[in-house]
């Protein structure tokens, strides 16, 4: 600590003071190693030792630290000193390093709720039975939890009561809340969890029929996309003098020169690197792994970043915050699709759609609009169905045109 952030002696002593100044060098060992300058650390090395201090004013003891503790000094420090956003990282930083070494006991596991057992019940089923991937879990369980809470609210769980009602009025009552593509998502969920409650026993009938079905079918309207001029005047936005640009022109072109997924990008892994073969190793939907080719544009991006832009840390990721803690993105889809929309601001270029799907689907469309048929788009997309691609066969409008008949009566 006295190398990296050079406090005065007389700071230092009376920062040694209490239950965790003799704990207060590892700590700050910790904060370089995850790549905190040094006035970032300093304020957290501050803000641990007016815990300390305040530890001994309420006759806290180190062994009875724990999350309860640390929001009320936390509350007490805040009307004294200004809130600054990574506080409560710092204590929950500390809190977990403590229980590493084991001088603060781990908490102790609140009683699972009702609602809990049935969310980790059907977890497990999508994991094992399913198999999707953790995000799309995610995405399950929080639809599922918001109809038992709509349903029973503080009352006692009793799935074999549900009825057919209950399960139009959620839906109804959901999906007027929602976009379309959302609220076919939550349907979609729904008869995923009903039939699950049905083959386990849980409820008395299969109440998956009782969803009523949502407007707009899969081939509905056009995919959303942007021209092939756009798509490089949004690469050329990213500024690659800077550490930053250089990582996010490297996921752009992942998205647009690859046509990968947000979660793809964002899980990638140095090991899935191969520079001898030009190869890249990506997990997809389904613990699916696939080898594409590391084009040559995508590759020196890659490799600019590596050397001259990826901070040095601990985390396996390729693609990690540039701002410490130095680790991968702590919700990856959603941060590759803000990254998106944050470029597209930068170019100048309104679109409806922000997210890195838009990438994808701009692909697509190029590659069919240059002759590729809808097998080889399929292909370069890794969709599991040839139907999942029938959605770009209405782009080629002026394809399209040619075999439309004219309507009767009408100008010829």
């Amino acid at each position: 600590m006295t190398k990296r952030f050079r406090p005065h002696i007389k700071t230092l002593q009376s920062f040694q003071s209490g239950p965790l100044g003799t704990h207060l060098e590892r700590f700050a060992s910790l904060l370089i190693q995850k790549g905190y300058s040094s006035e970032a650390g300093w304020d957290k090395i501050r803000l641990v030792a007016d815990l300390s201090r305040w530890m001994v004013q309420k006759n806290v003891r180190l062994e009875e630290l724990d999350e309860k503790r640390t929001t009320t000094f936390l509350g007490w420090r805040w009307k004294r000193v200004a809130h600054q956003t990574g506080d409560q990282c710092t204590v929950a930083l500390l809190l977990r390093q403590l229980r590493q070494e084991g001088i603060v006991p781990a908490p102790v596991a609140p009683t699972p709720s009702r609602i809990d057992l049935i969310e980790h019940d059907y977890e497990r089923f999508l994991h094992q039975e399913r198999g999707l991937m953790s995000s799309t879990i995610e995405g399950y369980l929080r639809v599922a939890r918001r109809f038992v809470c709509h349903r029973f609210q503080a009352g006692e769980i009793r799935l074999k009561e549900l009825c057919t009602k209950d399960v139009t009025d959620f839906v109804v009552q959901d999906a007027s809340t929602r976009g379309r593509r959302a609220a076919q998502l939550m349907a979609s969920v729904m008869r995923s969890f009903l039939n699950y409650l049905f083959q386990e026993g849980r409820t008395a009938m299969n109440l998956a029929m009782a969803i009523p079905a949502m407007a707009g079918g899969r081939l509905s309207e056009l995919p959303r996309y942007l021209e092939t001029a756009q798509v490089e005047k949004l690469l050329r936005c990213c500024d690659r003098r800077r550490r930053v640009g250089r990582r996010d022109y490297a996921i752009l072109l992942l998205l647009a020169r690859l046509g990968l997924r947000a979660s793809e990008v964002a899980g990638l892994e140095l090991e899935d690197l191969d520079w001898t073969t030009g190869e890249l190793r990506i997990r997809g939907k389904g613990n699916r792994v696939d080898r594409l080719p590391l084009l040559q544009d995508v590759g020196k991006a890659i490799a600019n970043y590596l050397r001259n832009g990826r901070p040095s840390c601990l985390s396996r990721r390729v693609f990690v915050q540039c701002n410490a803690p130095f680790a991968g993105f702590s919700s990856p889809p959603n941060a590759v699709s803000g990254l998106v929309g944050r470029a597209l601001a930068r170019a100048g270029i309104k679109s409806r759609h922000q997210g890195a799907h838009l990438l994808r689907h701009s692909l697509a469309t190029s590659m069919l609009r240059g002759g590729a048929s809808l097998a080889q788009i399929g292909q370069v997309l890794r969709h599991e169905s040839p139907q999942t691609t029938e959605i770009y066969a209405k782009v080629d409008l002026s394809a399209l045109r040619v075999l439309a008949q004219p309507w009767p009566g009408g100008a010829q």
